[in-house]
């Protein structure tokens, strides 16, 4: 049976000091996970900031999982990054079934990560009509070789090796062409048997992302996720940013491509390759010219401009002749139907109707301009990327609280930066999601800031977008690396400001023999991450993703240079709509809205240098509002308080004698 309170596991002489040698009660877990299972037996919704050193996976899972247990109920646990899932799924939860061997955890991942037999199948008796390189051809009998003979829960991780789009695409489980149990291949389906694992577990173990998608197809009947009461999201300080992508439409020129490619090619590939279904070819051709036309028109919009983002209104129309032309395709593959010679064909044709008509819907509902609480815009890459058209809600708070809140029993929200002040109130993170009342706790770090780190502030007024900030910036860190020991973190908030800073300083670096990491060279972050760990003095020039997810303990990172304080991009057609809204109704947006953000972002990076209670290092602010504006007070209140210097950075333009 599950233990009574949360203190026979983890208080001192609990269960977790008698698994594991060296185990130190904390007092500040223990408090959230008293908070956690008051929350649940209330019930009522919880919000709590636990600083790094807390523990706040076992302060949750305990509590969640001894109701999950005595009530016979599931629990879904939510997550910003991968690298937490894994924490919780490899480490954490089998930990704590040692203690609970009745648990059962599954990790879920969403449906188009599993392969579909029956799908597979059709790609494979028409791979000559559908591919059009061998090496496609060839890839996709590697996967069907592995989906027979090796495939254990069939997700495409299992795999071990990362097939094109353009292969993976054919042989995905997909909401809209799945036949539930009227396939053939049900029996053996292992999208269905990852909702068998679902219904048999008490734990969920899912992502944001998968949530937060899963929730809109709720309201259609469409969402995989078991019913569930309780949900815990770890990393909360993302919420507002995922449900904002999530309960919105985006839809790219490429993104219709690649579409068109999978019903008929340019080289006479893909699923109209048939004869008889030739019938069809001219809608595809007629839609192929419409995007084309959609996007010259799209990219009118953004001559003369030097933002990536133009709002889409009445104001700036965009003619759409790729809508009806979506509309003729999903008509022209309703009519293949009737000749369909089977269930499968005809509902692999019904599939991309659907998703034709779905295309047309999402592009019509963003040049219809803003309407119904939307942000509608276009984003047209300066680069050689896809151009797309957006619609993104202007507050996601209304919507978070009609479907999340006021339908959950317990709402967990935790992480390591949620209060942009130094109150227990919340009340940024409140009024942005949606939630009122609740349990509130801000929790002590457990580490020895006055100990273990030190602060240092840029003071001279330099403009940090300017040519000589970079010009110092790369002068002092050029210095600063002859002394500094352990691994050195360079976070910037725009690419641009990363490339000028590295370009000046790298001749230094190398001199210096620093090894050199460098956001945007090609490299994937987590190998990025593995490199500057294994090389424990190498400086990693980063921007947003590096502020946060990022674990480096010891001293491979001693070492946290902040270039600017790390407001959002005011221009962004969300974000300026959101900006309005505060003036419309009398408020001060900067106060309200963009400082708070910046404070949250800043706590963010400067997390990254303290992970344990033996670590120690510098954080360097550059960006000289923090000392000289009136509100920088504010960031430094925010920030664990430690032994602080103030420098002068215009120093670093005087030549050296």
């Amino acid at each position: 049976m599950p233990r009574a309170t949360v203190a026979d596991v983890l208080g001192p002489g609990g269960e977790l000091s008698r698994l594991l040698p060296g185990w130190e009660s904390r007092p500040q877990q223990v408090a959230m996970a008293d908070l956690v299972a008051q929350g649940l037996s209330g019930p009522s919704h919880v919000i709590c900031e636990a600083p790094t050193g807390v523990g706040k996976s076992f302060a949750y899972l305990i509590p969640v999982i001894q109701h999950a247990l005595a009530q016979n109920t599931k629990v879904v646990i939510s997550t910003a990054t991968i690298a937490l899932q894994e924490q919780l799924v490899r480490k954490d939860i089998p930990l704590l079934q040692q203690i609970f061997p009745e648990l059962k955890a599954v990790l879920v991942k969403g449906r188009q990560n599993y392969v579909s037999i029956r799908r597979l199948g059709l790609a494979y008796d028409g791979q000559q009509a559908l591919f059009e390189t061998r090496e496609d051809a060839q890839a996709l009998r590697q996967i069907a070789d592995w989906a027979h003979n090796e495939a254990e829960i069939g997700d495409k991780e299992e795999l071990g090796w990362e097939p094109s789009h353009a292969v993976w695409r054919l042989v995905q489980s997909d909401r809209t062409n799945c036949l539930g149990r009227k396939c053939p291949e049900f029996g053996s389906c292992f999208f269905y048997a990852a909702r068998q694992r679902m219904e048999g577990a008490q734990l969920l173990v899912v992502n944001h992302h998968l949530y937060f998608s899963d929730l809109g197809l709720r309201e259609e009947a469409g969402g995989i996720l078991p019913p569930h009461q309780v949900v815990v999201f770890d990393e909360a300080h993302a919420l507002e940013d995922v449900a904002t992508d999530h309960l919105g439409v985006e839809v790219s020129a490429a993104q219709v491509r690649w579409f068109l490619d999978t019903l008929w090619s340019v080289r006479g590939k893909g699923l109209l390759a048939d004869p008889r279904r030739e019938d069809a070819r001219g809608a595809v051709e007629g839609v192929r010219r419409a995007n084309e036309d959609l996007w010259l028109g799209v990219g009118r919009l953004a001559e003369g401009r030097s933002d990536e983002t133009v709002r889409i209104s009445a104001a700036h129309p965009v003619e759409n002749p790729l809508s009806p032309a979506l509309d003729e395709l999903a008509q022209a593959l309703d009519r293949l139907k009737s000749r369909a010679g089977d269930d499968n064909e005809a509902t692999e044709l019904t599939a991309q109707a659907t998703r034709a008509l779905e295309m047309a819907g999402g592009i019509r509902r963003v040049l219809a301009g803003e309407d119904s609480g939307l942000v509608c815009y276009a984003t047209v890459p300066k680069e050689r990327r896809s151009p797309s058209l957006s619609a993104r809600p202007l507050s996601v708070a209304t919507m978070l609280k009609e479907q999340l809140f006021d339908r959950m029993r317990t709402v967990v929200l935790t992480s390591a930066t949620l209060a942009a002040d130094d109150s227990e109130r919340f009340l940024f993170l409140r009024r942005r999601i949606g939630l009122d009342g609740g349990a509130a706790k801000r929790l002590d770090s457990p580490f020895d800031y006055q100990a273990q780190a030190r602060i240092l502030i840029n003071e001279s007024v330099l403009d940090p977008n300017s040519e000589s900030f970079a010009d110092a910036m790369a002068r002092w860190l050029g210095r600063y690396a002859v002394e500094a020991e352990g691994g050195i973190f360079v976070l910037f908030t725009s690419y641009r400001q990363l490339q000028a800073v590295h370009d000046r300083v790298r001749p230094q670096l190398d001199r210096l023999r620093r090894f050199v990491l460098r956001h945007g060279d090609g490299m994937a972050r987590s190998q990025m991450i593995e490199l500057f760990k294994r090389t424990g003095d190498a400086v990693l020039f980063g921007t947003s993703s590096f502020w946060e997810g990022v674990d480096v303990p010891g001293n491979a990172l001693r070492h946290v240079v902040i270039a600017k304080l790390p407001f959002e991009v005011p221009n962004h057609p969300v974000v300026e709509s959101r900006l309005n809204e505060i003036r419309k109704r009398g408020g001060n947006p900067f106060v309200e809205r963009q400082v708070p953000e910046a404070i949250l972002r800043l706590k963010q990076g400067f997390g990254r240098l303290i992970r344990t209670r033996t670590d120690t290092g510098t954080v360097a602010i550059m960006d000289h509002r923090v000392a000289t504006a009136s509100y920088g007070r504010y960031f430094l209140r925010a920030l664990p308080s430690c032994p602080t210097t103030v420098f002068r950075l215009a120093d670093e333009l005087v030549p050296a004698g």
